[in-house]
């Protein structure tokens, strides 16, 4: 029996964004901004330096916290789902959709960021990364084309794709996720004997 559409698999869970990442964040899209509008205006005395009234300063504070709870809602949004016919990557502001045999997962490997270098991925071209949390598009030191999911660990699974780009995702448990996949790969529709 086929799964459900987007089924979620607790062997293809992947790993949340840390709690230090988040703080990161407020800090740089909230109370450093903040610093710069509101306080450092008040600090530089001198003619004018009533700086922002209460009014414009709240409505500052008020965007500044609305992209923040925006982008920290589009952290938690980082899945990977499985039905008959593939899998969808969900990750902050990107998703992708790859049917089973567009998954090269006879050559997936579970592998080391600090052994594998070349598979790390060194320039971002569309995507978010905070220290612990890389999430969207990005070149490996060869620049090829990567989808990256990752939480910063060092353990994560490489999955090579038939698109021009390939997945770089840190499941809680990568080995598992790779034997989960291949499993679900085996049992789609059409894919005996594969």
């Amino acid at each position: 029996m086929a799964a459900p559409r987007d089924a979620a698999d607790p062997r293809l869970e992947l790993e949340p964004a840390p709690a230090h990442a988040k703080w990161l964040l407020f800090a740089l899209a909230v109370a450093l901004p903040l610093l710069l509008v509101v306080v450092l205006p008040q600090a530089g005395g001198g003619e004018g330096s009533a700086g922002l009234h209460l009014g414009p300063a709240l409505g500052i504070a008020v965007l500044l916290l609305a992209v923040f709870a925006l982008t920290l809602a589009m952290m938690r949004r980082h899945r990977l789902l499985h039905d008959a016919a593939g899998i969808e990557l969900a990750t902050t502001f990107y998703t992708r959709r790859l049917a089973w045999p567009e998954l090269r997962l006879q050559d997936a490997r579970v592998v080391s960021l600090g052994e594998r270098t070349e598979l790390k991925p060194s320039l971002k071209s569309n995507g978010m990364s905070l220290p612990g949390f890389r999430s969207g598009w990005f070149r490996s030191r060869h620049l090829k084309t990567l989808l990256v999911a990752t939480a910063g660990g060092d353990r994560v699974l490489w999955l090579p794709t038939t698109r021009d780009f390939d997945l770089l995702l840190q499941p809680r448990n990568p080995r598992a996720a790779l034997e989960r996949l291949r499993e679900l790969a085996a049992m789609a529709p059409g894919q005996h004997g594969r």
